[in-house]
């Protein structure tokens, strides 16, 4: 749908702000002027102040989901924009559209406790079917039920759950909320034990099995129409589960010393975190994953122990939010993956975080370059190279991975690329840039796929050069192959065109 400019009110002011903000587009700031502008642009040039609305003319509603549609193309791990966006659709009373923007949010942030929230209240605004919102309570569960600040989500879940009167899905839910480390966790504590309390012979059920009611307590059903015994099982439960209370709420003020420390839960464009904030993400990770190393130790922490992968899970969550732009984390989690041997998860993750950095944050792009040439997928890593090349010709991190991708794929290519890169370089009159791509003559010597024979001609091409690299290099191979006083195309022949064999 193209959009009639003339029909745009204070045209001249948002075709300004749309310019700066495409020349731009690394630039935050021209991007959320223009937003806001957008937002108000029948009323720019009056005193009183009013957004756009469902009874606005569709070129300026049209205005409004375009510039935020921008905005999240470039700055995708904006909660509060994706949270806006789609409210702006359902502004305009395009509920499909509302749905759409949330559910693309959350292939993003898929465990964003401000999305869900936001988008559970969308949803029990429009969906009166309690089978459908209970799934969506779920699948939200699954998502962020172990998120330490997840007590907003689970305040709306058990009111649903009572409003509705879901007795039965009340105490389950319940009964998980309690396993789980939380900041709110002693008052959900305090409520589960209010319905042991309160509990009568049909929702007694809801707390203890049939079977762990004869393996645990030695009763059955039957058993509980006697007052005494139904009084005596919740004593018993009670105490059961004031066992498990001081194990986690443990755990929650362990997790509260690292917590107190994190002021900032949302990615801000441009923005550094504090020392004292990155090195508290990493302290917590590594805290919680201790704890599941522990695990085969640690029967009596069970139901801890059984929730952990989810724990560490939704702790890099929330650090890749804030901390999205410190390559650290992206290959911490990667490595993460590659101690369980799961090297698919490690290459996503990565991948993932690719896609939300600028192309001159290289450190996860040339990991993901490792994991790719580690599992053989040299076209995909070939690929990824390029890429990153064509921003940045002159790299020479990544110009040492496409030589080592070539070496596995084309290895008598390897020699040709050193050689036209170190005549093409000095042409750029750029003596820094020299000198540090000089560094080729350092790197060539680990490549077994070049005979000694072509080394040393490489050598003798560029016997002027004075640069450091240049003469460490040529004493290694000097050294190495132990030429001193001989002619090094004399020495050491290996017949050309031999390759290296992998296995």
């Amino acid at each position: 749908m193209e959009i009639d400019l003339s029909r745009i009110p204070n045209k001249d002011q948002w075709v300004a702000a749309a310019r700066e903000a495409a020349g731009r587009p690394d630039d935050f700031e021209a991007w959320e002027k223009l937003v806001q502008l957008t937002e108000f642009l029948p009323s720019l040039n009056v005193k009183t102040k009013y957004p756009v609305s469902s009874r606005s003319p569709a070129v300026e509603r049209r205005l409004v989901l375009l510039a935020y549609e921008n905005l999240l193309v470039n700055f995708p791990l904006l909660e509060q924009y994706w949270v806006n966006y789609a409210t702006w659709f359902y502004t305009f009373n395009d509920l499909a559209g509302a749905v759409e923007t949330f559910e693309r949010a959350l292939l993003i942030l898929p465990q964003s406790l401000l999305l869900w929230n936001a988008y559970l209240d969308v949803q029990l605004r429009i969906n009166s079917d309690n089978a459908q919102m209970l799934a969506s309570f779920e699948r939200a569960r699954e998502a962020i039920g172990y998120h330490y600040l997840g007590s907003p989500f689970f305040d709306k879940y058990l009111l649903f759950l009572k409003n509705n009167r879901l007795v039965r899905e009340y105490h389950l839910v319940l009964r998980k909320i309690i396993e789980i480390p939380q900041h709110d966790y002693l008052k959900y504590f305090k409520t589960f034990l209010n319905l042991i309390e309160d509990a009568d012979l049909d929702t007694i059920k809801f707390l203890v099995s049939k079977s762990d009611l004869k393996a645990d307590f030695g009763l059955t059903w039957d058993d509980l129409l006697r007052d005494e015994n139904l009084r005596k099982l919740k004593l018993e439960l009670r105490k059961k589960f004031l066992d498990l209370f001081i194990t986690v709420q443990y755990h929650s003020w362990k997790f509260y010393y690292f917590e107190k420390n994190l002021s900032t839960h949302y990615f801000v464009p441009n923005e550094k975190l504090s020392r004292l904030e990155l090195q508290t993400w990493r302290s917590y990770i590594e805290y919680v994953e201790t704890l599941n190393l522990k695990a085969a130790t640690k029967e009596k922490e069970l139901s801890l122990i059984k929730n952990n992968i989810s724990l560490i899970d939704t702790l890099y969550s929330r650090c890749l939010i804030p901390a999205a732009s410190y390559p650290f984390f992206w290959i911490k989690l990667s490595n993460y993956y590659l101690n369980y041997n799961d090297l698919d998860s490690a290459k996503l993750v990565l991948l993932k975080g690719v896609y939300l950095n600028p192309v001159a944050n290289l450190k996860v792009r040339l990991r993901l370059v490792d994991l790719y040439i580690l599992s053989s997928e040299f076209d995909k890593a070939r690929c990824l190279v390029y890429e990153s090349l064509q921003l940045l010709p002159n790299n020479l991190q990544l110009f040492c991975k496409l030589l080592e991708i070539q070496h596995f794929t084309q290895a008598s290519s390897v020699s040709k690329l050193i050689v036209n890169k170190l005549t093409e370089i000095p042409k750029l009159k750029n003596k820094e840039l020299e000198e540090q791509f000089d560094w080729l003559f350092v790197e060539m010597l680990d490549y077994s796929c070049i005979t000694v024979e072509k080394l040393a001609q490489i050598f003798e091409m560029f016997k002027d050069k004075k640069s450091p690299h240049y003469l460490k290099a040529k004493k290694m191979f000097h050294e190495t192959y132990k030429l001193d006083g001989l002619d090094p195309l004399k020495a050491a022949k290996i017949p050309q065109g031999w390759e290296c064999v992998y296995f």
